[in-house]
């Protein structure tokens, strides 16, 4: 009897070596990230590696040489990111300023046209009105020593007071303006802009008031750069000159990727419904001006080696217009790639080619690895690569094919039409499925919307595309011969804002989230990358792929529903977030209840609400049971109607004399509360708040009269106690409202926030000596913080300050009291 046959094992099959290379290269960068390794550690991993592959290369011991490669590679690519993050010349501009402005002497290169950024809109809830200002980006040269002169480098972003300035890309300017390091993160949660600006080895932020502080010294000389710059000012000014007021910013940013003059009301709709990749410049908008390139050099009857010479060309040129951002970068490869296989007439690797474009693209900039844009870009691609094979109709038997080709012809398009259809949407889910991890973590957004909307609006966006390109190519010539495609474009344009206004209405198609953690965000794409490779290469049944991914999302879920702050039962957790001069304090008692005490700010009340939410989502926080406002002052409520879009609110609590003066600000912050069906309620002297056996919430002031005087003589005063701790939350108590409360019997607390930001007029003195703190927090700005409480003021404890320390938490424990600032 014969043995049955045995199959031989599948091997793996390593055609697409540049797929292992970027691997390893990605690994060296995330290594050095982590442990940062310094200089001589890589440089002497990968000279050890080198020399272990010779030896290994003699013995013709290839798989081991090979891991030698990948280690040398990992090594240079740990080198490379210890060069682009870590080291700066001691001459480089931050080195001669500190995290506090001072003022400064400057000239250096202006890297581009100044960038004009809008005033702000008119909005009730804003406490001044924002003035235009235009942004300008710098190469260091040289910085003012006394009355010397000394070289230096670096980069830095100048921002100017001023409608207009006339500076041109290239001209060397002298500068004389305010200058501080670019600030860190204030609160658990924040974007870095910091860390956003040294992956750009930019450190350092430059503002001055006045245009006349910024001189031209010299001219500009031809280079690449500059000539790009120009081309970009031309092509912004022809797309103003020939589009609507409403589709100009729109088409600039769509072509030119510069999104400062979109209004910010649409420019929040794309982000809030997922649309934003429409509007950012990225490796679409490049495919789509290769696709009307391609097809007018074929409808030319151009031979197929030249199309591709001429789709090098212009890849490559349109890459150095938008100032080689990653994505377009990235599509640029796969573009010069393929076409070079038409060129060779070799076949094109997909994988091969992608990690050809992500190698490119982190070797310019290794901090590019670590960015949420370049991570979709590179994210959403592969995916595509990855499921092509699921999109390719193909009839495999000849009858079915001969009578598929045999029907109508408006069959035919219908079906194809259909097909297209279908795997447009297909193609869509994918990417918002394995990319919706990334934006919950990162953005704390889920949008459904985009699966409806982003295929026929993506259609939309490339006509915008194409006849944009055509305005902008054809309107330096005659503007009369530009007409059709500017009728066009702005059409286009038109149902683009449309569709993403209807988008954002529509109900359920957005809606905010705590987001994952960054443990559970890492490993799923891990368990991602290591399930893709094996349906491919192991045949595994994409069955099991799912039950490993379900199963990880399944432990992701259960770790969500575990608490990770507050409800412990053994502490009290109050944290003043640094919101700049206004209030915004969390407490979260130990029975698993919170409130927050205001949420406002003096300036944008976007910041207050960002700032806020980043700390409570970091909390895991997505229901506040209750939101006190301390009185009528924006800059403590300003930030609540955002923070109530965020975050499910059980009660809002004001006092009894909050809306007798009703401005167009409370009554912004009515309408929202109803429009969100949040009740409102009163508080008074006397009442409490039932936050569970260990804790209590007592109201000190007003009475249900209030008194005469401003709306900081009426602000809601807590005294907060758990644990045998007092915490006093003043708000911007003043005379006579403070007359009022020290004629009561002294409380002896151990912390308190120091009443209205910690200004003279709150009687700081009197108050400090009738509670007797410890301890002073001043949720305040610089400009608080410069006023100096503790120099009007002798106080033997400490003082802290939101705009130094960051946010700073306090908790409350049978232990006594522990205060954790940020910074």
């Amino acid at each position: 009897m014969e043995s049955p046959e045995v199959s031989p094992p599948r091997q793996i099959e390593l055609n697409q070596p540049l797929v292992l290379i970027a691997a390893a290269l990605c690994a060296g960068m995330v290594a050095d990230r982590v442990c940062s390794f310094g200089l001589s550690s890589p440089l002497a991993l990968m000279a050890t590696a080198l020399v272990a592959w010779v030896f290994c290369w003699r013995k013709r011991w290839e798989i081991a040489g090979s891991c030698c490669v990948l280690i040398a590679v990992a090594a240079f690519g740990a080198r490379l990111h210890d060069a682009a993050w870590n080291r700066f010349a001691a001459s480089d501009i931050a080195m001669s300023v500190t995290d506090v402005s001072q003022p400064l002497a400057i000239e250096g290169v202006a890297l581009d046209y100044p960038t004009a950024i809008p005033a702000t809109a008119h909005s009730p809830l804003q406490n001044f009105q924002q003035d235009g200002a235009v942004r300008l980006r710098l190469q260091i040269s040289a910085i003012r020593d006394g009355r010397n002169w000394r070289p230096a480098v670096g980069r830095a972003s100048l921002l100017v007071q001023a409608e207009s300035l006339e500076v041109g890309a290239g001209e060397r300017v002298r500068v004389f303006c305010q200058a501080m390091r670019i600030e860190q993160p204030s609160n658990p949660g924040e974007f870095d802009f910091a860390a956003h600006g040294r992956a750009d080895r930019t450190l350092v932020s430059l503002r001055t008031s006045y245009g006349d502080c910024v001189e031209r010294l010299e001219v500009s000389q031809f280079s690449l750069w500059n000539l790009m710059a120009e081309i970009r000012r031309r092509v912004s000014q022809d797309l103003a000159a020939q589009l609507s007021p409403q589709a100009a910013p729109l088409a600039n940013a769509l072509l030119l990727g510069n999104r400062t003059e979109v209004d910010r009301r649409l420019s929040d709709e794309f982000v809030q419904t997922g649309l934003v990749h429409l509007l950012a410049i990225s490796g679409l908008h490049l495919g789509v001006l290769v696709g009307v390139v391609y097809g007018v050099l074929r409808l030319c009857l151009f031979s197929p080696r030249t199309i591709a010479a001429f789709v090098i060309l212009f890849a490559v040129s349109y890459m150095l217009l938008v100032d080689m951002r990653p994505p377009v970068v990235r599509a640029t490869v796969l573009v010069v790639v393929f076409s070079l296989g038409v060129l060779s007439e070799r076949r094109v690797l997909p994988w091969n080619t992608l990690a050809a474009a992500l190698i490119v693209v982190i070797v310019w900039n290794p901090a590019d690895l670590f960015r949420v844009g370049p991570q979709l870009s590179f994210l959403a691609v592969a995916v595509l690569i990855w499921i092509a094979p699921l999109m390719d109709y193909r009839i495999e038997d000849p009858l079915d094919r001969l009578i598929a080709e045999s029907r109508p012809w408006p069959v035919r398009i219908m079906r194809g039409g259909l097909r297209w259809v279908g795997a447009a949407y297909l193609a869509g889910f994918a990417i918002w499925i394995v990319a919706l991890p990334l934006i919950a973590a990162r953005f704390h957004l889920i949008s459904p919307a985009a699966l409806l909307f982003s295929p026929p609006l993506m259609l939309v966006t490339s006509v915008a595309l194409a006849s944009g390109l055509a305005v902008s190519l054809i309107a330096p010539w005659s503007s009369w011969l530009a007409a059709p495609a500017a009728a066009l474009c702005n059409g286009s344009l038109d149902w683009l804002a449309r569709g993403v206004a209807t988008a954002d209405a529509l109900p359920a198609g957005s809606f905010w989230v705590g987001g994952p953690g960054d443990w559970w965000t890492y490993g799923f794409y891990v368990l991602l990358a290591v399930t893709a490779v094996a349906t491919r290469q192991l045949d595994w049944p994409l069955v099991r792929g799912g039950i490993a991914m379900g199963g990880w999302c399944a432990v992701g879920l259960l770790a969500g529903l575990v608490p990770l702050g507050g409800g412990s039962g053994e502490e009290l957790r109050c944290t003043f977030v640094s919101v700049g001069h206004g209030t915004a304090v969390f407490v979260e008692f130990p029975d698993g209840s919170n409130l927050l005490y205001d949420c406002g700010r003096l300036g944008s009340p976007t910041r207050a609400t960002e700032s806020t939410s980043a700390l409570l989502w970091s909390r895991g926080v997505t229901h506040i049971d209750a939101v006190l406002i301390s009185h009528a002052d924006g800059d403590h409520y300003n930030g609540v109607p955002g923070l109530i879009e965020r975050f499910s609110v059980g009660q809002v609590y004001v006092s009894p004399v909050m809306f007798e003066r009703e401005t167009e600000g409370l009554r912004f912050l009515r309408n929202s509360l109803e429009a969100a069906g949040i009740p409102l309620a009163t508080l008074k002297a006397g009442d409490r708040l039932a936050v569970g056996p260990e804790a209590s919430v007592t109201v000190l002031h007003p009475t249900s009269r209030g008194v005469l005087g401003s709306d900081n003589a009426n602000s809601l005063v807590l005294l907060l106690e758990a644990f045998g701790q007092r915490i006093l939350l003043p708000g911007d108590l003043e005379t006579p409202g403070m007359e009022g409360v020290l004629r009561e019997e002294p409380i002896d607390c151990d912390l308190v926030m120091a009443p209205h930001h910690g200004s003279a007029g709150s009687e700081p003195a009197l108050f400090l000596a009738w509670s007797t703190p410890e301890i002073v927090v001043v949720s305040g700005s610089v400009a608080d913080r410069r006023s100096g409480l503790a120099k009007r003021v002798e106080f033997s404890g400490s003082i802290l300050h939101t705009a130094e320390q960051g946010a700073i938490e306090v908790r409350a424990d049978r232990a006594g009291l522990r205060v954790i600032p940020y910074k």
